[in-house]
């Protein structure tokens, strides 16, 4: 990992904490990959899963929403997008050349408003498994049935145990979390508007009416994502045009083998978006003073990933390598 860079980025009278991984000096730099975090997750999660992008000469910015880690305020889904956004708007005004985004699950969200409400601060941006909608992994109804039929040390205690109801309903969907009654991952639930976030689960929307037609984008999913439900096939169709409607540009890219969490495949990931970023214009770096980013060149059918079966319908995009210096170790 390259040298690490840590800022303050003030939001609403808070301060939230920032950080930029610059790729090791033996290695051309190639742009910056802004990349939000997820609930309950520090920023340097997302570091660690694409640090194959940071070795090919990219540096990462990522932070971390208010009430996660020494970022001050509280946590909720719209302090989280006005943190994304306000720290899009800080990585924008400190970057010189190309800067793309990247969004994982529902770190999709908070990227696609910062980039509406940043207007041309990024090239491009590439989603793995996104979440289209906060109800997308479980309905009211899931979620209140799934709780009561738990086992008892997680059941809620009475139907207005906010805590109970989110601690059952994480330990069925996100088993790999450290969780409990009182946390989610960093998160700590004395840091969070919980009944806030029960309204916004119930009624936010917001990817709804997002529209982003001039931005090129690479949908990368799962067909083993049952979370999503993108095993099946009506449910993926839904999902591709409801990512259809908000990017029109965007290109999906279907894998067969490949879960939610996309279990021991980051670097196929990594991958992905290298060739991706590579395709959108000549290396190391993308011409902001261009009126398009769409591919120079005739696209090409890359070849998959080793290990990870293309789904029928995969979309192709230019696969030129990014030429680099050998791995460096660091």
């Amino acid at each position: 990992m390259g040298r690490i860079q840590r800022e303050r980025v003030a939001v609403a009278g808070d301060r939230i904490a920032a950080l930029r991984i610059a790729p090791p000096r033996a290695v051309t730099p190639r742009g910056t990959v802004f990349v939000p975090p997820l609930i309950g997750g520090s920023g340097l999660q997302q570091v660690a899963y694409f640090r194959g992008l940071n070795r090919a000469g990219w540096t990462l910015a990522t932070f971390d929403y208010r009430g996660h880690g020494t970022s001050s305020g509280n946590f909720c889904v719209r302090h989280a997008l006005e943190d994304a956004r306000a720290a899009l708007a800080h990585v924008r005004a400190r970057t010189q050349g190309t800067l793309v985004g990247m969004g994982d699950c529902f770190g999709a969200i908070p990227l696609l408003v910062a980039a509406e409400r940043v207007p041309g601060a990024l090239d491009a941006v590439t989603l793995f498994n996104p979440m289209p909608d906060l109800r997308t992994i479980a309905t009211p109804r899931e979620l209140w049935n799934n709780a009561w039929a738990a086992p008892p040390g997680l059941r809620p205690r009475h139907p207005f145990d906010l805590r109970g109801l989110l601690f059952a309903t994480n330990a069925r969907l996100f088993p790999g979390v450290d969780k409990s009654r009182d946390h989610f991952g960093i998160l700590r639930y004395e840091r969070a508007r919980t009944w806030r976030l029960a309204f916004e689960y119930a009624l936010l929307r917001p990817l709804a009416k997002l529209r982003l037609p001039g931005l090129n984008a690479l949908v990368v999913y799962g067909r083993g994502d049952r979370l999503l439900r993108l095993d099946d096939a009506r449910s993926e169709s839904a999902y591709r045009e409801a990512f259809a409607r908000v990017l029109p540009q965007a290109r999906f890219h279907p894998l067969v083998d490949v879960d939610h969490f996309w279990t021991a495949s980051y670097d196929v990931a990594n991958r992905l978006a290298e060739g991706f970023f590579a395709s959108l214009g000549d290396q190391p770096a993308l011409r902001r003073d261009e009126s398009t980013l769409a591919p120079r060149r005739p696209p090409a059918s890359p070849e998959p990933p080793t290990g990870v079966r293309l789904a029928p319908g995969a979309a192709n995009f230019s696969a030129n390598p990014v030429r680099r210096p050998a791995e460096t170790t660091t």
